[in-house]
């Protein structure tokens, strides 16, 4: 039984482990002439008869080298294996121009599978340049820079469009070209996009650089941040740079001291700030012609509506589903108009949505869920309504029509409900079942006629005590803003008061015997304690000086060198092993005593 327990799992396994196949080929997208680069085959699957061709204007330098990797995991019983095997060759561009790599072959299974083709763009390279900040391009006493692509470090917004309608999204990218090894980012700055919506798209975790060819130097290239922005006004609207400060390694000038900076090469670090261009949108309006009811939706957008039941008893519920799809601003779109039955009650929509956002705009769907009840027997009409949008494609206003809907409605069994007039809404007067309101029958209050609050003795006495207690709390104000002022004063009232919280803590440090956590809390407490008597900032706060300010205020010397000792034992404990004087409980109670003593003494 054993045996084919193990044969099951075996079956299983492999059908757990079972997976596309997936061949690929990468490489950087532009090389220098010359210089050494890596092409990379991957697939994730045992593989043999791996083939590759040899192009003009690539030689082969070193590999294929081949490598693998291989985990399995379980997760709520579900097995899953991730296995990559790996060849990589170290190859050379020998020609200038775009090459064009073919696919690779390679078997799993006895099945051929080809890799993706990839192009190459070979460019001749920069010079060799003999200043060390020539070559990362950069000066020394240089602060900020724009666009300048010599600069070897620098920011620019990309918008892909510079003339839009109202309400018309385009995209803005932040991209970042290097050539300089940066180390780290600080001071983000990003535009606020003022007279914009925008929606971020992209914000990745960390950089995903790529090689780019600017003005025949190769550029590591990566983007900072995506946002879709839909434009709220009109007229010409710049959006502000983006600003960072970039620290990066640069080649020293500084004399080799050692054989290990010969070896490694003396490296130091730089930082500067680094802005990048502005960019201006032209915004026109929609134009003038704009029909009735017009929805406010800019784009390419569909109308759908429905209704999941047109035969209904009285009472029974209705949905009207209207649904507003394509691609445009969906989030800001409202409702269309639509005029429902007055024997219907109608309650608010229901709003939901799916919408993406990415580089070709907002897409998906918003969607309106009308619930209806109808109150009364007979055939209903929701007459057509429309939705008018602006198409950006077409330059004009769509207006698309749906309905009408035809809702027949039985009588339910025990209706004895009456029709009214269609003027009333579900709002008004409704008869169920009575033609007479009764009058109203409770309790009621009644008050003598000609007697009135105003100008009797309850108001004069409520006067007189209102104006007393104004004046009282007016002087008790007045008296604490007075004492407010005085900062020390204060400290010191609710010196003892703090001491007391930092000491409870302490306590539930050392009931959890957490040493390291109460001997720090119990300093933070001495130290606040004397800080706030004698009206000095912590980090000012010495044992010299708070011996000689206690000494001026008559302090004996006893409770001086107290305090002292206490604060050095806890500094002693936190590196040290424990004695019987640096025991935790034996140091809180020496504590409490010596705050004791001293608040009858500062005051």
């Amino acid at each position: 039984m054993k045996n084919w327990y193990f044969i099951i799992f075996l079956i299983f396994a492999k059908c757990a482990f079972a997976q596309d196949v997936r061949f690929a080929a990468s490489a950087p997208e532009v090389v220098e002439l010359g210089k050494q680069f890596r092409l990379m085959y991957t697939v994730n699957a045992n593989a043999s008869d791996f083939s590759a061709q040899v192009v003009n204007g690539i030689s082969i330098l070193a590999g294929p080298q081949t490598s693998q990797s291989s985990n399995v995991s379980i997760v709520n019983g579900k097995v899953s294996q991730n296995f990559e095997l790996r060849y990589t060759y170290v190859v050379q561009a020998t020609k200038e121009g775009l090459i064009t790599i073919p696919p690779a072959e390679i078997k799993v299974d006895k099945k051929i599978y080809k890799s993706n083709p990839i192009k190459i763009e070979v460019i001749k390279g920069s010079q060799q340049q003999t200043n060390s900040a020539k070559q990362a391009g950069l000066k020394q006493s240089q602060k900020t820079s724009n666009t300048n692509s010599n600069s070897g470090l620098y920011i620019k917004t990309i918008a892909s469009k510079s003339k839009v309608h109202r309400e018309e999204h385009l995209i803005v990218t932040i991209k970042l070209y290097s050539k300089v090894n940066i180390v780290k980012f600080g001071n983000l700055k990003f535009p606020t996009f003022d007279g914009f919506i925008k929606e971020e798209i992209y914000a990745p975790n960390t950089m995903v650089w790529k090689s780019e060819n600017i003005n025949g130097e190769i550029y590591k290239t990566g983007i900072l941040r995506k946002y879709i922005l839909f434009p709220q006004k009109t007229g010409k609207i710049t959006i502000s740079p983006t600003e960072f400060e970039i620290a990066y390694r640069k080649a020293s000038n500084k004399r080799s001291r050692s054989m290990f900076d010969e070896f490694f090469g003396n490296v130091d670090s730089e930082s500067r700030n680094v802005i990048s261009n502005s960019v201006t949108i032209n915004v026109s309006d929609l134009p003038d012609n704009k029909p009735y009811n017009y929805s406010g939706a800019v784009g390419q957008i569909k109308l759908l509506a429905s209704v999941d039941n047109s035969n209904v008893k009285t009472n029974d519920a209705v949905n009207l589903k209207v649904k507003i799809s394509g691609n445009g601003n969906l989030k800001y779109i409202n409702a269309p108009k639509i005029d429902f039955p007055s024997d219907f009650d109608v309650y608010d929509p229901k709003i939901g949505d799916n919408i993406k956002y990415s580089e070709n705009g907002t897409t998906g769907y918003k969607s309106f869920e009308y619930l209806m009840i109808p109150r009364h027997a007979g055939d209903f009409t929701i007459p057509a309504f429309n939705f008018i949008y602006f198409d950006t494609q077409s330059d004009q206003y769509n207006t698309q029509k749906i309905g009408p809907f035809n809702i027949k409605v039985a009588k339910s069994d025990g209706d004895t409900t009456v029709t009214v007039s269609g003027s009333y809404s579900k709002e008004d007067l409704r008869f169920l079942g009575q033609d007479i309101r009764f009058i109203k029958n409770k309790n009621i209050e009644l008050t003598k006629a000609n007697q009135f609050f105003f100008g009797s003795k309850t108001f004069y006495l409520g006067y007189i005590l209102s104006s007393i207690l104004f004046i009282v709390i007016f002087i008790v104000r007045k008296k604490n803003i007075k004492t407010n002022k005085n900062v020390s004063l204060v400290r010191n009232k609710k010196a003892n008061k703090f001491a007391r919280k930092r000491l409870n803590k302490a306590s539930g440090f050392m009931k959890q015997n957490i040493q390291e956590a109460f001997y720090e809390e119990l300093v933070k407490a001495l130290w606040g304690y004397i800080s706030d008597k004698l009206g000095i900032p912590v980090a000012n706060l010495s044992k010299d000086n708070v011996r000689t300010e206690m000494q001026s205020k008559n302090v004996d010397e006893e409770n001086i060198n107290q305090i002292l000792d206490i604060i050095d034992r806890c500094e002693y404990a936190r590196y040290a092993p424990v004695t019987e004087e640096t025991k935790m409980d034996t140091l809180y109670n020496d504590a409490i005593k010596v705050i004791s003593k001293l608040q009858q003494k500062l005051k």
